[in-house]
C-alpha cells in the first residue's frame, strides 16, 4: 500500500474526544439507518483490504481472520475459496448475519451489535492465531467507542494486529468539509490525522497508516488503511 500523500493540511486544530477527534464545526449525523450489505453493481469496494489482512496473517504464520462488521461476508467468501483451511469469524447482527448463516457453508457467525459489544466469546488459543479486520464499518456507527473497546480487548486477549479501513475525508471532500458525509449511511468521516488521533487516544499503537483503493472501478486512493496493535507495556 502506498504511504498517504496527504493534501495541504487544515489550519484548524484536531478535535477532542467530544468530536471523536474530528475538527470543530463538522456536522455528524445523529440518526442513521441499519446498513444492509447489498449492491446491484459489479464494483468491489475496498478490494485490497482483505488480501492485505490475509498477507499479514500469512507472514506471521496465522490462519484466522475475525471480521468485525462482516456484512454479507463476500470478501471473506473470496478468501475462503483461496484458503479453505483457514478459520473465518464474521461478526454482525440483523439481516446481514442471518444471510451469512443461511448462505455460507464456511465460517463461524457471531451475532453482535458493534455499538453495544465490547467482548466476544472466543478462546485465547484461537485469538493467538488471529488478525482482526474492520473494513469500512466504523463510519456507520453513531458511537464508535464500543467497537474500539472490542478491538482493544481482542488484541489484549491475544489477537496479533487489527486492520481498519474507513473513508479518508481529505481525499473525498476535503479536510474542512462541513459534513455530514454524502453517503447517507455514514455518520461521520475522518481525515487521516483525525482517525489516527482517535486510535491513539483509545490506547492503540499505529503500526502502519496509508491509503488504499476505494473500489476496483475508479481505483481512486481515497480510503485510509491503518494497522494497529497495543503498546508492549500494556499487553
Amino acid at each position: 500500500m502506498p504511504p498517504a500523500p496527504y493534501p495541504v493540511l487544515s489550519h484548524q486544530p484536531l478535535g477532542d474526544a467530544t468530536t471523536h477527534h474530528i475538527r470543530a464545526g463538522y456536522r455528524h449525523r445523529t440518526t442513521v439507518e441499519y446498513f444492509t450489505d447489498t449492491t446491484d453493481d459489479d464494483v468491489t469496494w475496498q478490494p485490497d483490504v482483505y488480501p492485505y489482512a490475509a498477507t499479514l496473517a500469512e507472514h506471521s504464520g496465522l490462519d484466522t481472520l475475525i471480521d468485525l462488521g462482516c456484512g454479507r461476508a463476500g470478501k471473506l467468501a473470496a478468501l475462503a475459496s483461496e484458503r479453505p483451511d483457514w478459520m473465518y469469524i464474521g461478526v454482525d447482527f440483523g439481516d446481514n448475519l442471518t444471510w451469512c448463516r443461511e448462505n455460507h457453508a464456511f465460517g463461524q457467525w457471531i451475532d453482535a451489535d458493534l455499538e453495544k459489544t465490547e467482548y466476544l466469546p472466543l478462546a485465547p488459543d484461537l485469538l493467538r492465531r488471529s488478525v482482526v479486520v474492520c473494513s469500512d464499518v466504523i463510519e456507520h456507527l453513531l458511537d464508535p467507542l464500543p467497537l474500539l473497546a472490542l478491538t482493544r480487548n481482542l488484541l489484549s486477549d491475544g489477537a496479533s494486529v487489527a486492520v481498519f479501513s474507513t473513508p479518508a475525508r481529505e481525499f473525498r471532500s476535503g479536510y474542512d468539509a462541513p459534513g455530514p458525509p454524502r453517503n447517507p449511511s455514514h455518520v461521520r468521516e475522518w481525515a487521516g490525522d483525525e482517525f489516527q488521533a482517535l486510535l491513539r487516544a483509545r490506547g492503540f499503537e499505529i503500526h502502519y497508516a496509508g491509503v488504499t483503493r476505494s473500489d476496483d472501478a475508479s481505483h481512486g486512493l481515497s480510503t485510509q488503511l491503518v494497522t494497529v496493535g497495543l503498546p508492549e507495556v500494556r499487553r
